[in-house]
């Protein structure tokens, strides 16, 4: 068996930028390599780019809980400034 042209590493920086918006044509010009082969990686190590399930979720549970937070500041201060223009308006009366 003949030893592989490109490591992994280098596999996955060419899909990285290839998914990153650059043309599959630029690319295979850049590396030599013909743009069957460039999809070919993609396919092959996409589910390697996916950040892990347990990882995901946790910053899944860390947004939640911030956009939590951030609501109830917004909901206090939603009712704050509520009762106050209440006031305003029942002593302009």
């Amino acid at each position: 068996m003949s030893k592989p042209r490109f490591t992994r590493d280098q596999i996955k920086v060419m899909v990285s930028e290839l998914d990153a918006g650059q043309m599959a044509g630029e690319i295979s010009r850049r590396y030599r390599i013909s743009i069957s082969t460039l999809y070919r990686w993609r396919a092959k190590f996409a589910h390697e780019q996916q950040p892990d399930d347990k990882e995901r979720l946790r910053s899944l549970e860390d947004e939640h809980r911030r956009l939590k937070r951030q609501f109830a500041e917004l909901t206090l201060d939603y009712a704050t400034l509520r009762a106050a223009l209440i006031r305003d308006v029942r002593g302009d009366c």
